[in-house]
């Protein structure tokens, strides 16, 4: 058995979203100060060792605070990651030693453009053209702002700006795609990418450019800026709100780098004419825009909702037969995908299909015309390692295929009520040891989808028990932390689960980790059930 995750989930919930953005923001931002700090504070012609010094202290600094290092294939993903991410670091200041501050920021600006391209090709993340129009708005806003008539456009450091640009992007989205191995925070991640990036530094530092000369009060200062607020703090930020916001969404918070560097310079006398004010406006206005659902991807109503084809791996389950009723039932068309399928209800197609076999989910999803795929695979005695790799070929074919993914997992991945900083699989009071294995798996199975590139799913949380029961419609809806019933007890039927599944699918909404529970009283479930639930305690699948 895998070693328990750790307590806290180490993403943030997508329901924080608003709050996600704002720390996240702050990354870019301290980025911003980049110009000013180097241009007034550190000794001139020595760009190189200027990023060993916000990087290599920051990293072994991180280390220290983890002490996590690397496992398996993590050891070359930190590597090309921290070479992205942090070995560029000096063509940043390169750009900004050779360039206006001005012409550096507007380069820097056409990165979401470059991970919006990325992401086409290696995130499946086709860009649309909303995002394409606000990332080219974003450009322009930002050239408003801070180009002018003296801004010079020096070869060598228009190759610099754009280098350092397309490695942070291939960053961005090499980082969304490999996620985080599970125990290794975002603490840990920039941690392992700042010491790679600066031992990368170290030999070209030490035989092209030494150590400057004279070093003032005022560059000691400058180096400790750029190494914790802008090092170690930032890059911490940015790894924990790329791990959460789509990268659609990450990408555009670059636009604060120049826009802070701007706003610095108002504050020390520079007026911003009326030109750069709109372009301030709209380089914000592009900003925003890239948080925001594009209007063709907002929630239809009831009434224009078209049948679906609804996929339903694990179709004869307790939980996964219910849901192909469901859908069944309100006219959409379900393939049930099954060792030994059956179709007993009109509009559903039985499809033999091993759960185990990653190539055959992906061609019966994709033979069936699926536009959304239920993932209910279960074991007993639980199978950790085939639940993962069943949920990761379903996710793997939703990628390829365009398929939105719903997958219902357990609860012990939600949070433990009074106690949001313990996960209900840690908690004896909701499960018991003979329990710990199968919620254990419910939070791996948490991890591996959103370490997962395909961006489209959402991960439905059971209450702490689940049993066959009445349909009875009524239910309440929560994100990350477990809830409870009128009655106190924190559980659901089957067929209710089933309804809050469909649900979900014709009416997506925003959060990546949802969970419900029963929204009516005790008298509601039947005395059969109640006596079950006394005998059988609370469970987590």
């Amino acid at each position: 058995m895998a070693a328990a995750p750790p307590r806290l989930p180490d993403m943030p919930p997508h329901t924080h979203r608003p709050a996600t953005v704002l720390l996240t923001a702050l990354a870019p931002a301290a980025w911003g100060t980049t110009y000013v700090v180097t241009t007034e504070l550190l000794p001139p012609g020595h760009p190189m060792f200027a990023g060993l010094l916000r990087a290599l202290p920051a990293g072994l600094l991180g280390l220290a605070l983890t002490r996590v290092l690397p496992r398996g294939d993590w050891w070359w993903r930190a590597a090309v990651l921290g070479a992205l991410n942090i070995g560029g670091m000096p063509l940043l200041f390169v750009a900004a030693e050779r360039l206006p501050g001005g012409v550096a920021a507007t380069l820097g600006a056409t990165q979401p453009l470059l991970v919006a391209a990325l992401a086409g090709a290696v995130l499946h993340d086709r860009p649309t053209l909303w995002r394409w129009t606000w990332g080219v708005l974003g450009v322009a806003g930002v050239a408003l702002v801070v180009l002018g008539p003296q801004a010079r456009l020096d070869p060598v450091g228009i190759l610099a700006g754009l280098g350092h640009t397309a490695t942070m992007a291939g960053g961005v989205v090499l980082t969304k795609r490999w996620g985080r191995p599970a125990g290794a925070g975002p603490l840990a991640l920039a941690g392992w990418q700042l010491t790679v990036g600066g031992l990368l530094l170290l030999p070209p530092t030490l035989a092209f450019e030494g150590v400057p000369q004279r070093i003032d009060a005022g560059a000691v200062g400058g180096y400790v800026w750029l190494g914790s607020m802008g090092g170690l703090i930032a890059y911490t930020l940015w790894f924990r709100g790329l791990a959460t916001l789509p990268v659609g969404a990450a990408a555009p918070l670059v636009l604060l780098s120049p826009l802070v560097a701007a706003v610095i310079g108002a504050a020390r006398g520079e007026s911003l004419s009326p030109l750069q004010t709109c372009g301030f406006v709209l380089a914000l206005a592009a900003l925003l825009a890239a948080q925001l659902n594009p209007p063709h991807t907002r929630r239809r109503t009831d009434a224009m909702k078209p049948p679906m084809t609804i996929a339903v791996l694990g179709a004869t389950g307790m939980v996964g037969s219910r849901i192909v009723a469901e859908a069944a039932a309100r006219g959409h068309r379900v393939p049930a995908l099954s060792r030994r399928p059956v179709g007993a209800h009109p509009g559903v197609i039985p499809v033999p299909v091993d759960a185990g076999d990653p190539d055959a989910v992906h061609e019966a999803l994709a033979h069936c015309g699926a536009d959304a795929v239920v993932v209910t695979v279960r074991t007993d005695p639980v199978d950790e390692d085939f639940l993962l790799g069943a949920t990761r070929a379903v996710l793997d074919a939703g990628a390829r295929l365009g398929l939105r993914v719903l997958v219902v997992g357990g609860a012990g991945a939600l949070r433990s009520p009074g106690a949001p900083g313990l996960l209900v699989a840690d908690d004896p009071a909701h499960v018991p040891a003979r329990w710990r294995p199968v919620a254990a798996a419910g939070v791996a199975q948490l991890h591996a989808c959103r370490s997962h590139p395909h961006t489209d799913w959402v991960y439905l949380s059971p209450p702490a028990l689940l049993e066959p029961g009445p349909r009875t419609a009524r239910y309440r809806r929560g994100t990350d932390t477990l809830l409870t019933a009128a009655d106190g007890r924190s559980w659901i039927s089957a067929e209710d689960l089933a309804v809050a599944a469909v649900d979900e699918l014709e009416a997506p909404g925003p959060e990546r980790h949802i969970t419900v529970v029963h929204a009516g009283g005790d008298r509601d479930r039947p005395a059969a059930c109640r006596q079950a639930a006394v005998r059988k305690g609370p469970v987590t699948s």
